[in-house]
Protein backbone atom coordinates (compact mmCIF):
# COMPACT_ATOMS: atom_id res chain seq x y z
CA UNK A 1 0.00 0.00 0.00
CA UNK A 2 1.19 3.65 -0.78
CA UNK A 3 2.48 5.92 1.85
CA UNK A 4 0.23 9.34 2.58
CA UNK A 5 3.47 11.29 0.77
CA UNK A 6 3.11 8.62 -2.61
CA UNK A 7 3.85 11.17 -5.52
CA UNK A 8 6.12 14.10 -3.84
CA UNK A 9 9.55 13.96 -5.41
CA UNK A 10 11.98 15.07 -2.90
CA UNK A 11 15.84 16.43 -3.42
CA UNK A 12 17.89 15.60 -0.71
CA UNK A 13 21.10 17.68 -0.63
CA UNK A 14 21.79 17.17 3.04
CA UNK A 15 24.53 15.54 5.51
CA UNK A 16 25.49 14.60 8.23
CA UNK A 17 22.45 13.67 10.60
CA UNK A 18 20.15 16.57 11.00
CA UNK A 19 18.88 17.32 7.16
CA UNK A 20 19.24 13.49 6.09
CA UNK A 21 16.78 12.88 9.39
CA UNK A 22 13.97 14.72 8.14
CA UNK A 23 13.91 14.09 4.69
CA UNK A 24 14.27 9.84 5.99
CA UNK A 25 11.12 10.65 7.91
CA UNK A 26 9.52 11.90 4.36
CA UNK A 27 11.22 8.71 2.68
CA UNK A 28 9.30 6.84 5.56
CA UNK A 29 6.04 8.70 4.31
CA UNK A 30 6.24 7.53 0.89
CA UNK A 31 7.84 10.43 -0.81
CA UNK A 32 10.52 9.63 -3.28
CA UNK A 33 13.54 11.26 -1.67
CA UNK A 34 16.38 11.37 -4.45
CA UNK A 35 20.29 11.95 -1.90
CA UNK A 36 22.55 13.48 -4.01
CA UNK A 37 26.03 13.49 -3.44
CA UNK A 38 29.40 14.35 -5.19
CA UNK A 39 32.04 12.01 -5.95
CA UNK A 40 34.47 14.53 -5.02
CA UNK A 41 32.91 14.95 -1.33
CA UNK A 42 30.33 12.56 -0.30
CA UNK A 43 28.59 12.92 3.00
CA UNK A 44 31.09 12.63 5.84
CA UNK A 45 28.32 10.45 7.67
CA UNK A 46 29.77 7.66 5.85
CA UNK A 47 32.69 7.67 7.91
CA UNK A 48 31.10 7.35 11.25
CA UNK A 49 31.70 3.91 12.46
CA UNK A 50 32.31 2.68 9.57
CA UNK A 51 34.97 -0.13 8.86
CA UNK A 52 33.62 -2.30 11.55
CA UNK A 53 32.63 -4.98 9.16
CA UNK A 54 34.85 -6.54 6.30
CA UNK A 55 34.67 -4.77 3.12
CA UNK A 56 36.75 -2.98 0.30
CA UNK A 57 34.42 0.01 0.23
CA UNK A 58 34.28 1.33 4.23
CA UNK A 59 32.25 4.25 3.14
CA UNK A 60 28.89 1.93 3.00
CA UNK A 61 29.24 0.43 6.06
CA UNK A 62 28.67 3.57 8.59
CA UNK A 63 25.33 1.81 10.36
CA UNK A 64 24.23 5.61 11.54
CA UNK A 65 24.43 6.39 7.20
CA UNK A 66 22.52 3.81 6.37
CA UNK A 67 20.11 4.58 8.87
CA UNK A 68 18.44 7.66 7.66
CA UNK A 69 19.38 7.01 4.29
CA UNK A 70 16.78 4.57 4.10
CA UNK A 71 13.85 4.64 1.24
CA UNK A 72 16.18 7.15 -0.93
CA UNK A 73 17.57 6.81 -4.17
CA UNK A 74 20.95 7.39 -4.31
CA UNK A 75 22.81 9.71 -7.16
CA UNK A 76 26.19 11.68 -7.44
CA UNK A 77 26.43 14.82 -9.10
CA UNK A 78 29.11 17.41 -8.92
CA UNK A 79 27.26 20.33 -8.61
CA UNK A 80 30.35 22.92 -8.44
CA UNK A 81 30.86 21.84 -11.91
CA UNK A 82 28.66 24.04 -14.79
CA UNK A 83 27.57 20.34 -16.22
CA UNK A 84 26.42 19.43 -12.92
CA UNK A 85 24.45 22.40 -11.65
CA UNK A 86 22.55 21.99 -15.15
CA UNK A 87 21.95 18.42 -14.39
CA UNK A 88 20.87 19.51 -11.03
CA UNK A 89 18.23 22.19 -11.98
CA UNK A 90 16.79 20.10 -14.66
CA UNK A 91 16.02 17.86 -11.56
CA UNK A 92 14.44 20.36 -9.66
CA UNK A 93 12.33 21.21 -12.55
CA UNK A 94 10.81 17.91 -11.96
CA UNK A 95 10.47 17.55 -7.92
CA UNK A 96 8.82 19.27 -5.67
CA UNK A 97 11.28 19.82 -2.83
CA UNK A 98 14.93 20.40 -2.47
CA UNK A 99 16.30 20.05 1.31
CA UNK A 100 20.15 21.40 2.17
CA UNK A 101 21.87 22.01 5.24
CA UNK A 102 24.93 23.51 3.80
CA UNK A 103 26.42 26.74 5.75
CA UNK A 104 24.56 29.76 4.80
CA UNK A 105 26.49 30.98 1.84
CA UNK A 106 27.37 27.53 -0.20
CA UNK A 107 23.70 27.68 -2.10
CA UNK A 108 24.49 31.20 -3.40
CA UNK A 109 27.79 29.81 -4.21
CA UNK A 110 27.03 27.01 -6.32
CA UNK A 111 24.19 29.51 -7.79
CA UNK A 112 21.31 27.17 -6.95
CA UNK A 113 19.63 28.98 -4.25
CA UNK A 114 15.91 29.22 -3.88
CA UNK A 115 15.84 32.71 -5.89
CA UNK A 116 17.75 31.18 -9.00
CA UNK A 117 15.62 27.68 -8.51
CA UNK A 118 12.69 29.29 -8.43
CA UNK A 119 12.97 30.64 -11.81
CA UNK A 120 13.26 26.94 -12.93
CA UNK A 121 10.13 25.67 -10.66
CA UNK A 122 7.84 28.30 -9.38
CA UNK A 123 6.16 26.00 -6.87
CA UNK A 124 9.34 24.40 -5.11
CA UNK A 125 9.42 24.25 -1.43
CA UNK A 126 12.89 24.64 -0.34
CA UNK A 127 14.35 24.34 3.02
CA UNK A 128 17.52 25.27 4.45
CA UNK A 129 18.46 24.12 7.32
CA UNK A 130 21.46 26.10 8.48
CA UNK A 131 22.87 26.06 11.85
CA UNK A 132 22.10 29.58 12.87
CA UNK A 133 19.73 30.88 9.56
CA UNK A 134 20.33 32.90 6.99
CA UNK A 135 20.51 36.09 8.49
CA UNK A 136 22.09 37.51 11.98
CA UNK A 137 25.34 37.94 13.08
CA UNK A 138 26.18 34.04 13.50
CA UNK A 139 24.04 33.75 10.12
CA UNK A 140 27.75 32.22 8.41
CA UNK A 141 29.19 30.06 11.42
CA UNK A 142 29.24 26.62 11.92
CA UNK A 143 27.85 24.09 13.89
CA UNK A 144 27.70 20.87 14.99
CA UNK A 145 24.88 19.68 17.36
CA UNK A 146 26.89 20.39 20.71
CA UNK A 147 27.32 23.87 18.98
CA UNK A 148 24.05 24.18 18.91
CA UNK A 149 23.29 22.53 22.25
CA UNK A 150 25.24 24.69 24.30
CA UNK A 151 23.84 27.80 22.48
CA UNK A 152 20.53 26.52 23.21
CA UNK A 153 20.78 26.49 26.56
CA UNK A 154 21.08 23.05 27.98
CA UNK A 155 24.31 22.27 29.40
CA UNK A 156 23.33 25.67 31.83
CA UNK A 157 21.06 23.34 33.37
CA UNK A 158 22.32 20.15 32.70
CA UNK A 159 25.33 19.00 35.37
CA UNK A 160 25.42 17.86 39.18
CA UNK A 161 24.98 20.88 41.71
CA UNK A 162 27.87 23.00 42.07
CA UNK A 163 29.33 21.67 39.52
CA UNK A 164 29.94 22.27 35.77
CA UNK A 165 27.62 22.38 32.47
CA UNK A 166 27.57 18.93 31.27
CA UNK A 167 26.58 18.76 27.33
CA UNK A 168 23.82 15.63 27.51
CA UNK A 169 25.24 12.04 26.71
CA UNK A 170 22.55 11.67 23.85
CA UNK A 171 22.99 13.95 21.08
CA UNK A 172 19.92 16.60 21.16
CA UNK A 173 20.64 19.13 18.22
CA UNK A 174 20.27 17.13 15.40
CA UNK A 175 17.33 14.78 15.56
CA UNK A 176 14.99 17.98 16.84
CA UNK A 177 16.43 20.14 13.72
CA UNK A 178 15.60 17.70 11.41
CA UNK A 179 11.44 16.69 13.00
CA UNK A 180 11.08 20.19 12.70
CA UNK A 181 12.63 19.95 8.94
CA UNK A 182 9.52 17.49 7.80
CA UNK A 183 7.03 19.02 9.45
CA UNK A 184 7.93 22.60 7.84
CA UNK A 185 8.01 20.75 4.62
CA UNK A 186 4.57 19.03 5.70
CA UNK A 187 3.01 22.31 6.20
CA UNK A 188 4.61 24.15 2.83
CA UNK A 189 3.13 21.39 1.04
CA UNK A 190 -0.66 21.30 2.43
CA UNK A 191 -0.17 25.22 1.80
CA UNK A 192 1.42 24.42 -2.42
CA UNK A 193 -2.09 22.20 -2.24
CA UNK A 194 -4.56 25.21 -1.42
CA UNK A 195 -2.73 27.95 -3.16
CA UNK A 196 -0.33 26.19 -5.70
CA UNK A 197 2.40 28.50 -4.24
CA UNK A 198 5.72 27.41 -3.17
CA UNK A 199 7.94 29.13 -0.56
CA UNK A 200 10.88 28.88 0.79
CA UNK A 201 11.74 27.71 4.73
CA UNK A 202 14.70 29.49 6.42
CA UNK A 203 15.16 27.29 9.70
CA UNK A 204 18.28 27.20 11.96
CA UNK A 205 19.05 23.79 14.38
CA UNK A 206 19.64 26.52 16.86
CA UNK A 207 15.93 27.22 17.28
CA UNK A 208 14.41 24.29 17.20
CA UNK A 209 16.95 23.07 19.89
CA UNK A 210 15.96 25.20 22.58
CA UNK A 211 12.73 24.40 22.81
CA UNK A 212 14.21 21.93 24.80
CA UNK A 213 15.13 24.31 27.38
CA UNK A 214 11.29 26.10 26.95
CA UNK A 215 10.18 25.00 30.93
CA UNK A 216 13.32 26.82 32.22
CA UNK A 217 13.12 29.76 29.58
CA UNK A 218 9.78 30.17 31.09
CA UNK A 219 10.07 30.19 34.21
CA UNK A 220 12.87 32.86 33.62
CA UNK A 221 10.74 35.19 31.44
CA UNK A 222 7.83 34.94 34.43
CA UNK A 223 9.71 34.69 37.27
CA UNK A 224 13.13 35.62 37.00
CA UNK A 225 14.40 32.46 38.31
CA UNK A 226 17.35 30.97 37.08
CA UNK A 227 17.79 26.92 37.28
CA UNK A 228 20.21 25.98 39.38
CA UNK A 229 21.96 22.24 37.91
CA UNK A 230 21.16 19.53 40.06
CA UNK A 231 21.50 16.44 38.70
CA UNK A 232 18.67 14.19 38.06
CA UNK A 233 16.64 16.18 40.85
CA UNK A 234 14.00 18.41 39.72
CA UNK A 235 11.73 20.92 41.67
CA UNK A 236 8.14 19.00 41.75
CA UNK A 237 8.73 15.84 42.16
CA UNK A 238 10.54 13.82 45.38
CA UNK A 239 11.67 11.26 44.67
CA UNK A 240 13.12 11.91 41.02
CA UNK A 241 15.98 9.91 39.67
CA UNK A 242 17.77 6.99 38.58
CA UNK A 243 18.40 4.24 41.18
CA UNK A 244 20.81 1.04 41.41
CA UNK A 245 19.70 -2.38 40.92
CA UNK A 246 20.56 -6.11 40.90
CA UNK A 247 24.37 -5.90 38.31
CA UNK A 248 26.60 -4.31 36.89
CA UNK A 249 25.91 -0.72 35.70
CA UNK A 250 22.06 -1.29 36.38
CA UNK A 251 19.45 1.00 37.48
CA UNK A 252 15.72 2.15 37.12
CA UNK A 253 14.41 5.34 36.66
CA UNK A 254 11.58 6.71 39.42
CA UNK A 255 9.66 9.65 39.21
CA UNK A 256 6.85 10.29 42.29
CA UNK A 257 4.74 12.91 41.26
CA UNK A 258 2.46 13.55 44.65
CA UNK A 259 2.02 11.94 47.98
CA UNK A 260 -0.19 9.09 47.12
CA UNK A 261 2.39 7.64 44.56
CA UNK A 262 5.06 8.15 47.61
CA UNK A 263 2.86 6.20 50.00
CA UNK A 264 2.07 3.41 46.82
CA UNK A 265 6.18 3.32 46.69
CA UNK A 266 6.42 2.68 50.10
CA UNK A 267 4.29 -0.51 50.21
CA UNK A 268 5.89 -1.72 46.78
CA UNK A 269 9.08 -1.52 48.64
CA UNK A 270 8.06 -3.02 52.18
CA UNK A 271 8.02 0.44 53.79
CA UNK A 272 4.95 1.91 55.01
CA UNK A 273 6.35 3.58 57.61
CA UNK A 274 8.42 5.74 55.47
CA UNK A 275 4.69 7.38 54.35
CA UNK A 276 4.13 8.10 57.95
CA UNK A 277 3.94 12.01 58.96
CA UNK A 278 6.61 11.69 61.39
CA UNK A 279 9.27 10.48 59.35
CA UNK A 280 9.54 13.55 57.69
CA UNK A 281 8.72 12.61 53.95
CA UNK A 282 5.09 12.48 53.37
CA UNK A 283 4.78 15.77 51.32
CA UNK A 284 7.30 16.84 48.94
CA UNK A 285 9.17 19.63 50.90
CA UNK A 286 10.26 16.90 53.38
CA UNK A 287 11.19 14.17 50.57
CA UNK A 288 13.12 16.80 48.73
CA UNK A 289 14.97 18.12 52.10
CA UNK A 290 16.13 14.34 53.22
CA UNK A 291 16.99 13.45 49.30
CA UNK A 292 19.71 11.39 50.60
CA UNK A 293 17.81 8.94 53.33
CA UNK A 294 15.02 8.85 50.79
CA UNK A 295 17.51 7.12 47.79
CA UNK A 296 19.28 5.15 50.23
CA UNK A 297 15.72 3.76 51.90
CA UNK A 298 14.74 3.48 47.73
CA UNK A 299 17.95 1.72 46.92
CA UNK A 300 17.87 -0.98 49.88
CA UNK A 301 15.16 -2.29 47.91
CA UNK A 302 16.22 -1.70 44.43
CA UNK A 303 19.46 -3.01 44.78
CA UNK A 304 18.14 -6.80 45.55
CA UNK A 305 16.32 -6.68 41.92
CA UNK A 306 16.94 -6.84 38.53
CA UNK A 307 15.73 -3.37 37.09
CA UNK A 308 12.94 -4.58 35.01
CA UNK A 309 11.61 -6.14 37.90
CA UNK A 310 11.43 -2.52 40.10
CA UNK A 311 10.02 -1.31 36.90
CA UNK A 312 6.87 -3.94 36.99
CA UNK A 313 6.32 -3.62 40.63
CA UNK A 314 6.14 -0.20 40.67
CA UNK A 315 4.11 0.10 37.26
CA UNK A 316 1.81 -2.20 39.05
CA UNK A 317 1.31 -0.08 41.99
CA UNK A 318 0.64 3.09 39.71
CA UNK A 319 4.38 4.22 40.09
CA UNK A 320 6.09 5.82 36.82
CA UNK A 321 9.41 4.15 36.94
CA UNK A 322 11.69 2.35 33.84
CA UNK A 323 14.53 0.21 33.13
CA UNK A 324 17.41 2.31 32.34
CA UNK A 325 17.90 0.49 28.66
CA UNK A 326 21.30 0.74 27.29
CA UNK A 327 21.09 0.17 23.37
CA UNK A 328 21.94 -4.40 24.01
CA UNK A 329 18.93 -3.86 25.98
CA UNK A 330 17.04 -1.84 23.60
CA UNK A 331 17.36 -4.32 20.48
CA UNK A 332 16.10 -7.32 22.82
CA UNK A 333 12.99 -5.37 24.92
CA UNK A 334 9.95 -7.16 24.40
CA UNK A 335 7.98 -3.73 23.88
CA UNK A 336 9.88 -2.64 21.30
CA UNK A 337 9.31 -6.32 19.58
CA UNK A 338 6.12 -6.40 20.12
CA UNK A 339 5.94 -3.10 18.23
CA UNK A 340 8.11 -4.21 15.87
CA UNK A 341 10.43 -1.26 15.91
CA UNK A 342 13.76 -2.76 15.17
CA UNK A 343 13.28 -4.43 11.28
CA UNK A 344 16.03 -6.35 10.43
CA UNK A 345 17.04 -4.84 6.55
CA UNK A 346 19.51 -6.33 4.31
CA UNK A 347 21.38 -4.20 2.71
CA UNK A 348 25.11 -4.77 0.56
CA UNK A 349 28.02 -4.52 2.05
CA UNK A 350 27.05 -4.73 5.70
CA UNK A 351 24.11 -7.91 5.40
CA UNK A 352 20.91 -8.15 7.37
CA UNK A 353 20.94 -5.63 10.52
CA UNK A 354 18.64 -4.30 12.56
CA UNK A 355 17.67 -0.90 12.59
CA UNK A 356 15.40 1.99 14.18
CA UNK A 357 12.00 1.64 12.58
CA UNK A 358 9.50 4.40 11.50
CA UNK A 359 7.58 5.52 14.74
CA UNK A 360 4.75 7.15 12.96
CA UNK A 361 2.18 4.22 12.75
CA UNK A 362 -0.66 5.37 10.20
CA UNK A 363 -3.84 2.94 10.11
CA UNK A 364 -4.82 3.45 5.97
CA UNK A 365 -1.73 4.42 4.86
CA UNK A 366 1.23 3.17 6.81
CA UNK A 367 4.89 4.32 6.66
CA UNK A 368 8.16 2.12 6.86
CA UNK A 369 11.17 0.72 5.70
CA UNK A 370 10.61 -0.45 1.95
CA UNK A 371 14.00 -0.79 1.14
CA UNK A 372 17.88 0.00 2.09
CA UNK A 373 19.93 3.31 1.94
CA UNK A 374 21.59 3.79 -1.45
CA UNK A 375 24.86 3.13 -2.49
CA UNK A 376 26.69 5.68 -3.31
CA UNK A 377 25.80 6.62 -7.16
CA UNK A 378 23.67 3.55 -7.13
CA UNK A 379 20.47 5.32 -9.11
CA UNK A 380 22.26 7.44 -11.50
CA UNK A 381 20.95 5.44 -14.65
CA UNK A 382 17.67 5.50 -13.13
CA UNK A 383 16.94 8.75 -12.33
CA UNK A 384 18.47 10.45 -14.71
CA UNK A 385 17.12 8.45 -17.84
CA UNK A 386 14.00 8.14 -16.03
CA UNK A 387 13.27 11.99 -15.28
CA UNK A 388 15.36 13.57 -17.32
CA UNK A 389 15.62 11.15 -20.45
CA UNK A 390 19.02 11.16 -21.04
CA UNK A 391 21.06 8.58 -23.38
CA UNK A 392 23.70 6.06 -22.08
CA UNK A 393 25.58 8.49 -24.56
CA UNK A 394 25.11 11.57 -22.21
CA UNK A 395 25.33 9.78 -19.05
CA UNK A 396 28.89 7.84 -20.21
CA UNK A 397 30.02 11.87 -21.21
CA UNK A 398 28.86 13.00 -17.24
CA UNK A 399 30.76 9.95 -16.13
CA UNK A 400 34.35 10.49 -18.06
CA UNK A 401 34.30 13.75 -16.82
CA UNK A 402 33.87 13.15 -13.03
CA UNK A 403 30.40 14.59 -12.93
CA UNK A 404 28.70 11.56 -11.73
CA UNK A 405 29.66 8.03 -10.61
CA UNK A 406 30.06 5.30 -8.39
CA UNK A 407 33.08 5.77 -6.30
CA UNK A 408 34.47 8.49 -4.35
CA UNK A 409 37.52 9.91 -5.14
CA UNK A 410 38.31 10.95 -1.41
CA UNK A 411 36.97 8.92 1.37
CA UNK A 412 35.65 10.53 4.66
CA UNK A 413 37.87 9.29 7.67
CA UNK A 414 36.76 6.40 9.84
CA UNK A 415 35.62 7.91 13.22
Amino acid sequence: MPGPLEGVRVLDLSTWWAGPLGTMFLADLGAEVIKIEAIQRVDSYRGTFAGQVPSDKPYETSPVFNAVNRNKRGVTLDMASAKGAEVFRRLVRASDVVCENYSARVMENLGVEYAALRRHNPTLVMVSLTGFGRSGPWRDYVAFAATVEALSGIPSVTGYAGGPPLLPGAIMGDPLPGLFCAIAVLAALEHRRRTGQGQYVDMSQLEPTTWTVADALLDFQMNRRTWPRQGNRVAEMAPHGAYRCLGDDEWVAIAVEDDGQWRRLCDVIGRPELALPRKGYADLAGRQAHAKDVRQDIEAWTRQRDKREAMRLLQEAGVAAGAVLNPRDLLSDPQMQSRGFFPVVDRAEVGPRPYPGCPIKLSATPAGIRSPAPLLGEHNGLALRELLGMTRSEMEGLARDCVIGTAPLSTPPAR
